[in-house]
């Protein structure tokens, strides 16, 4: 398998993954999770997929239940299973009192095909009926690496991990890390209801050898906890948490060469600091906040500055990699500074700031305080987000009006938390980008009061054309929870801006 695609990720709805009912071998969830890789974001319906065989052999080869045979045998026989096999979940409806079931396939087919460079691949199709589970997804959704599913040889060991997974990360915010459920519902979401009535060989087969693989090879750790009634064991807890020390090139395995994946990604050392030059202002004050705080340069680059995007951060990447730390800082429960970095990392790598109601809620912090900056900074950091921070200081040296600090620094992590604090409280924090001069400032005029029901009135057309254009650029958070008050603070912040500029 090329190394490249071990990288690739699958997003998955958590309803699907809790709910639906069905039986896979190991390289049949494997085969299923790497077609949902070639899934893309903006895809708005479902393509034929290829997947070139040397991939399947790859699946095949990892896949200890079935050895003998050869290859066109077992490639025929992977290709018939995944079309014939069905997932099963709960509806709405009833029959007699009964609550119908759902039936459906994973693919449509599976068909052999030549790629445009005349490789032989396998065309799939997945089922009309996957298109809310896969596509269009906004949130209440877990992605899942290729990298660590391709790595167990178990299959209730993926999907247990998967079920954790996607509870861990939807609940965990609000600090629950238990998984419960009975015996009975959870042998029914693995399809072996009427498999292992001895409960000793479930947890041998089953339980005991997902939590070997899980704790060994993915950056969870899970361990068990079992309920009884009377003399029967009927009920089951999973008490689910994060690693801060996971090394995926350390966790054991004979099917991924994870030696070469650093190689990979790292840039070259003569770039580096090419790139960091590079960087805007506020680019370049995040970058600092980070490596300050303990990120290395590499990671603060590649992994953590590219999740601040959007018209809405352009010129603010500082504020809000303050307030993601701040958040940070205030949720974990590791101690310790070099401990708190391995966490931080962990939390970024496994996309936990991306997640719908987190990126919008520390995207109203960076709107809220953009509301409160005085004109000439807020003037100043327009100025700034398109150009070069040494072309920005170059330009206020030219003009004489260099400002204070330009780069944070922190000598304790803690105070990362504070400065945000303070930063939501206008007045005890110097603002950033603001000019000083050391000469006589001029008289303060006397600002008008501004009121947004007056000015809506007042000028109609410019809140209609600045309410069209921050719908725009809000776009990607209407499922958020919070969408219409975070919408209404980013309408009123411009809106005064444009009413102080006047």
């Amino acid at each position: 398998m090329q190394i490249e695609k071990t990288k690739k990720v699958a997003a998955i709805a958590n309803q699907f993954i809790q709910h639906a009912r069905y039986k896979l071998t190991p390289r049949e969830q494997k085969l299923i999770l790497y077609m949902a890789t070639l899934l893309r974001p903006e895809d708005s319906d479902f393509e034929t997929y290829l997947v070139p065989v040397s991939e399947i052999e790859y699946i095949l080869k990892s896949d200890e239940t079935k050895k003998h045979g050869s290859f066109y045998e077992r490639l025929d026989d992977l290709l018939d299973s995944i079309t014939d096999k069905k997932i099963t979940f709960p509806t709405d409806f009833t029959v007699d009192g009964h609550r119908l079931r759902g039936h459906i396939n994973w693919v449509a087919g599976a068909v052999p095909k030549y790629d445009e460079h005349g490789v032989l691949c396998v065309e799939f199709g997945f089922s009309p009926q996957m298109k809310p589970f896969l596509l269009g997804l906004k949130e209440r959704f877990t992605r899942f690496e290729f990298l660590e599913v391709a790595k167990m040889k178990s299959g209730f060991s993926i999907r247990i991990y998967q079920m954790c997974k996607a509870y861990y990360f939807e609940n965990i915010r609000h600090g629950r890390n238990v998984f419960a459920a009975s015996i009975k519902e959870f042998k029914s979401r693995l399809g072996i209801s009427d498999k292992y009535p001895d409960f000793r060989n479930f947890r041998r087969k089953v339980l005991d050898v997902a939590r070997e693989e899980i704790n060994e090879k993915t950056h969870l750790r899970v361990d068990y906890d079992f309920i009884k009634k009377g003399r029967n064991i009927t009920d089951l807890r999973i008490i689910i948490n994060e690693k801060t020390d996971f090394n995926p090139e350390s966790a054991s395995t004979d099917e991924v060469p994870v030696e070469n994946v650093k190689k990979r990604t790292a840039k070259p050392t003569n770039d580096l600091q090419s790139r960091i030059e590079s960087l805007t202002e506020a680019q370049r004050r995040a970058f600092n906040t980070l490596t300050e705080y303990g990120v290395s340069m590499v990671f603060a680059l590649d992994e953590v500055l590219p999740i601040v995007k959007g018209s809405e951060l352009a010129g603010y990447e500082d504020f809000f990699v303050l307030y993601m730390l701040a958040f940070f800082e205030k949720k974990t429960v590791v101690k310790g500074a070099k401990e708190k970095v391995k966490a931080y990392a962990t939390w970024v790598t496994n996309r936990r700031f991306e997640e719908p109601n987190l990126y919008a809620q520390l995207l109203e912090q960076v709107v809220s305080r953009k509301k409160s900056l005085k004109d000439d900074e807020r003037a100043n950091r327009e100025r700034a987000k398109n150009i070069t921070a040494a072309d920005f200081r170059k330009l206020l040296e030219e003009e004489k009006s260099i400002g204070k600090t330009m780069e944070p620094a922190f000598s304790i992590q803690k105070k990362t938390a504070n400065q945000a604090s303070r930063m939501s409280r206008v007045g005890e924090e110097a603002d950033l980008f603001t000019p000083t001069n050391k000469q006589a400032a001029p008289p303060l005029k006397e600002k008008a009061v501004f009121s947004f029901e007056v000015f809506k009135k007042a000028h109609p057309e410019v809140y209609k054309r600045i309410r069209k254009e921050r719908q725009d650029a809000f776009e990607n958070f209407k499922t958020a929870s919070n969408y219409k008050q975070l919408l209404e603070n980013s309408v009123q912040a411009y809106c005064e801006q444009w009413f102080r500029a006047q």
